[in-house]
This record gives structure tokens, C-alpha cells and sequence, in this order.
């Protein structure tokens, strides 16, 4: 697979960019030639504040927001430098004050192609430079018009790159990546005003502003153990939609939204191909988007690094 070259990977990024996912869907870790792994998890997510652009703020009408969600994910090895990842959760989110409807219901199936373009050894360690483009859709159509509603309901694009640092136990990875978000159709017609614009956009369908995300993990890994301290930013992209701030009429899915994000993750291997995951996020800032921690545990069938 490595024997393509810069230049068609360069042209295959730049068209999926123009026209269009988080700290969990793709790492740096390559699955190798047809093996697979099977995670199952669980993760509840709460927050009694929120950020109205970059203003923290509280709402008593609102009280605290729990989402629930159950996700599947499974990677697999379809070359020994080139991996198939899927992941689709089950998302369930409610607010304790107020008469905001619980809303429930599968989210956005994401599909990745994960590809190992180069592998450099340093000495004893070893640098890998990766690339992945991901697609991302929802799986039913839920209400995206909400403050708690549990996804934006766009179609999304995902292209970003990696170099991945593996010496002995200690591994180093950092990403860099664009989110492409496509327009989505609202069940009410809305007029809107986006930063820059003299004219109201009046239309059911709106625009979902783009994202840039960056992502740091490092940590040590081993055969029965892994863990991992990570860091997540993600930054509305402004050149071709600035995007909305949280604001009475104001369609939700066109509000610009950014955080930043620090966790960790422990892996333990039980008996066989068995294992145990759990971790903890935390977001320390954002844009339009609540002030949550988040705890996740899961059933994991095959190594999660290797």
C-alpha cells in the first residue's frame, strides 16, 4: 500500500477538505494484517453550566444535562498498513429542570480508513506518519434542533494526518484534522443573521460550520496494560462559515462550536483476547458547548495497542 505516492495522497485530501470526528474514533496504533479488535462502552457525560459563545453561564431552567451513551467500535487490520475502523453510538440525553423533551435515539455512524504512509527507525524507536479519511452520518433522523439534542444530524467529512512515536513502552502521537460538515434541514424555517452577513439567511436548511481538531496522547503501553493522558482542541474553521452563537431563535446545529479537552484512558488486560477499558475527560474551555466531565467504561475483545 505504501507505494503511493505524495502527490496522489496530497490531491486525494485537498478534494475531500474542500468539500468537508474526537479525541476516540482513530489513534495511532495500526491494527495489523487481518486482526481486529471489538469494543463495547459505556460513557455518561454531565454539565450544569455552558458556554454562550466564550461566556461561561448557568440556566436554572435548565438545571444539570446527563447524556448516556452506549457506543460500539471495532477496528480492523485489512492490510498490515492500512486498517477499517467503525463506531455508532446509542445516545440518550435529558436536563433535570425545565420541560425540555428527553431525547434519545442512535446517533451518527462513523466509518474510517486508516493508512500507515510511513514508518522511520530511530535507533531503537520507531516514527510512523499515518493518514485517515473518515465519514460520519446519522443513522436515524433525530430532533438537531436543541440545546440537549444528541448530535447536529449533518453528514461530515473527516481527513487528518499523524506521527506516531513508539519507543519501548512510551508512545507519543499527535493529530492534526479537518471536519467538513454538510448543510442539514431544519423542521422550522429560520431567519438568522451569521457574523459579517448584511442579510439574514431564511431557509429550514442551514449550514454547519467546519472544524479543525487537534489531538495529543501519549502514554506507555504493554502487553496487559495501557494508559494514556490526552488533550483534545477543537476550533470552529471561519473561511467559509463563521458560524452562530447560542442566541433566543437562533438554529442550534449553525452555532460554531469549540473546546478544549484534557483525559485519560486505562486499558487491562483480563484473560485471552479479554480486557477492561475505562477513562475520564474533562472540558477546561469552550465555544457554545457545555462545561462537561465525562466517565466511560467498556468490555474491550483484542488489544487496543499494540
Amino acid at each position: 500500500m505504501r507505494f503511493l505516492p505524495v502527490p496522489v495522497i496530497a490531491l486525494v485530501w485537498l478534494c475531500f477538505a474542500r468539500p468537508t470526528h474526537a479525541q476516540g474514533l482513530i489513534d495511532g496504533f495500526m491494527r495489523g494484517d487481518r486482526k481486529a479488535n471489538l469494543a463495547l462502552t459505556y460513557s455518561q457525560e454531565t454539565y450544569d453550566s455552558y458556554y454562550i459563545n466564550k461566556t461561561e453561564t448557568r440556566d436554572p431552567n435548565l438545571g444539570t444535562v446527563t447524556t448516556q451513551a452506549l457506543n460500539v467500535y471495532g477496528s480492523f487490520g485489512l492490510g498490515y498498513d492500512l486498517d477499517l475502523i467503525v463506531s455508532a453510538p446509542y445516545i440518550r440525553s435529558e436536563s433535570s429542570a425545565g420541560y425540555r423533551q428527553k431525547q434519545e435515539g442512535f446517533q451518527d455512524v462513523s466509518a474510517a480508513l486508516r493508512w500507515e504512509a510511513y514508518d522511520y527507525k530511530i535507533g531503537k524507536a520507531r516514527l510512523s506518519w499515518l493518514f485517515a479519511l473518515g465519514y460520519s452520518m446519522p443513522l436515524q433522523n433525530y430532533v438537531n434542533d436543541d440545546l440537549i439534542a444528541i448530535g447536529r444530524g449533518s453528514r461530515n467529512l473527516d481527513g487528518r494526518t499523524m506521527l506516531h512515536l513508539k519507543a519501548g513502552t512510551f508512545f507519543l502521537t499527535g493529530q492534526y484534522g479537518y471536519i467538513r460538515r454538510g448543510q442539514v434541514t431544519l423542521d422550522r424555517v429560520v431567519n438568522y443573521y451569521e457574523p459579517g452577513q448584511v442579510n439574514p439567511n431564511t431557509s429550514a436548511k442551514i449550514n454547519v460550520p467546519d472544524v479543525t481538531e487537534l489531538i495529543v496522547r501519549t502514554g506507555i503501553v504493554t502487553k496487559p496494560l495501557y494508559i494514556d493522558v490526552w488533550y483534545q482542541q477543537q476550533t470552529p474553521y471561519k473561511k467559509y462559515i463563521e458560524g452562530t452563537n447560542i442566541a433566543p431563535g437562533i438554529p442550534f446545529p449553525s452555532n460554531a462550536v469549540g473546546f478544549s479537552r484534557v483525559g485519560a484512558t486505562v486499558y487491562l488486560k483480563l484473560v485471552g483476547q479479554l480486557g477492561l477499558t475505562a477513562g475520564y475527560g474533562a472540558t477546561i474551555d469552550g465555544r457554545n458547548i457545555g462545561k462537561s466531565s465525562r466517565v466511560t467504561g467498556g468490555l474491550v475483545i483484542g488489544r487496543i495497542a499494540r
